[in-house]
């Protein structure tokens, strides 16, 4: 097979190192092994770790500013040293009407990493649904990260079910992984949420379900930042939950701190593209509660490797966790079945793997250069 030109176009926080970053060295990785090359571009600087990791493997990143400047022969000179351009972390709109229609003769692939927005909940104007159709129709394939995102795109922008597919999110499971041995722990039942902290997350539920339960059963962890924080502190103080609710802000060490968890909840309102968060706490071995809710129930199979809830209903997330507080073999069977799902389903290995295959078929393809 002829080697591959191949340009990964991503906007990371430079503040995290996560699922998504493993996923950029392990696919410069595989790359390389299959005799590619790969070059990374985003808007700003990776993680240093990664940085490092990508440096070591003589992996390139450039920034992203030449897409952003919207001008048309910047793209086309970009487009020219490259046979394929791997899109992730975009949306439809932004630079990627703009990468679509100037990369010719580069193949352009579109990752759908998020839900498409419900046009009965947040209408939107015609011309931009109109361009975000024309977009993946001019994209030479598009890769969603569940079936329940690649069915919205399917319904909501036509395009031909062969052009869509589904690629699962990867899991690094050497890093995420359950303590060894399992802890005897005493007192009370480590509960974590992770993720940014906006309204449509549902930490609120969390904490109102959590105000039922009985003084010193659970300690509830959270994990980010975000705009709705003060807003959460106000409430757990409200709620008289100062005691059992800890603020841990955005943590790069969420492997460690799921080794350190019994139970983590996941209590979104808004549809779920995917879960990353949720499947790194699968492979870390923690007893799952999740709402039940956009890709979540492809990740999650209900009473064998969790339990899902109907979305905002704190009452469900308070019983689901009465039930596991009191129940430690409960727990450590959910747990162990959430460990092997993600092991047998969704390792970053097979991620990578099928992310590769798709770039190589669509680059020998038909219409390829």
């Amino acid at each position: 097979m002829t080697p591959l030109r191949i340009a990964v176009l991503m906007n990371l926080a430079p503040r995290k190192l996560g699922s998504f970053e493993a996923w950029l060295v392990a696919l410069a990785r595989e790359a390389l092994a299959r005799g590619h090359s790969l070059d990374i571009f985003g808007r700003e600087p990776v993680h240093p770790v990664i940085a490092e990791q990508l440096l070591s493997l003589g992996v390139g990143w450039k920034k992203i500013a030449v897409l952003e400047s919207r001008k048309l022969a910047a793209v086309r000179r970009l487009s020219r040293d490259y046979d394929v351009l791997h899109i992730n972390l975009f949306g439809p709109r932004n630079a990627i009407p703009l990468i679509a229609y100037a990369a010719w003769p580069a193949r352009v692939l579109l990752v759908m990493r998020i839900a498409v927005r419900d046009p009965q909940a947040l209408p939107r104007p015609f011309a931009y649904r109109a361009l975000d159709r024309v977009t993946l129709l001019r994209v030479a394939s598009v890769a969603a990260v569940s079936n329940y995102v690649r069915d919205q795109v399917i319904d909501r922008f036509k395009i031909p079910f062969p052009k869509a597919r589904t690629i699962y999110n990867g899991i690094d499971t050497e890093r995420f992984h359950p303590p060894l041995p399992l802890p005897n722990r005493a007192g009370a039942v480590r509960v974590l949420a992770a993720g940014n902290l906006h309204a449509w997350k549902g930490m609120d539920h969390l904490f109102r379900s959590v105000a039922t339960l009985e003084s010193g059963d659970v300690h509830l962890r959270i994990a980010g930042d975000g705009q709705e924080e003060a807003a959460l502190r106000s409430l757990a103080r409200t709620l008289g939950l100062e005691k059992n609710v800890e603020f841990l802000g955005l943590r790069s060490d969420l492997d460690e701190l799921l080794r350190e968890t019994d139970i983590f909840v996941h209590p979104v309102v808004a549809q779920e593209a995917f879960g990353l968060a949720v499947a790194e706490a699968m492979a870390s071995g923690c007893a799952i509660i999740a709402s039940r809710i956009g890709g979540l129930p492809e990740l999650i199979e209900e009473g064998s490797s969790g339990l899902l809830v109907p979305p905002g209903d704190a009452g469900a997330i308070a019983a689901a966790l009465r039930r596991l507080v009191a129940d430690r073999a409960e727990r450590e069977r959910l747990g162990a079945n959430a460990r092997r799902r993600v092991v047998e389903h969704f390792t970053v290995s097979r991620c990578v793997r099928e992310h590769l295959d798709w770039c190589e078929e669509m680059a020998h393809g038909p219409g390829s250069k």
